[in-house]
């Protein structure tokens, strides 16, 4: 029954990994999209673009 611990264990550390990228990967948008607003809202007070 060993082998089903580690199985287990493994499992776990994968599904963990996945979920923590997946956050990191939610914040690093969610920064660049504040980014983009603040770049779009800088480009209408000077006139340009859209």
């Amino acid at each position: 029954m060993k082998g089903l611990g580690d199985l287990y264990l493994a499992y776990t550390v994968v599904w963990l990994g996945l979920f923590g990228y997946m956050v990191y990967l939610h914040l690093k948008q969610t920064k660049l999209i504040k980014e983009i607003d603040n770049l779009k809202g800088a480009m209408g007070e000077h006139g340009g673009g859209e």
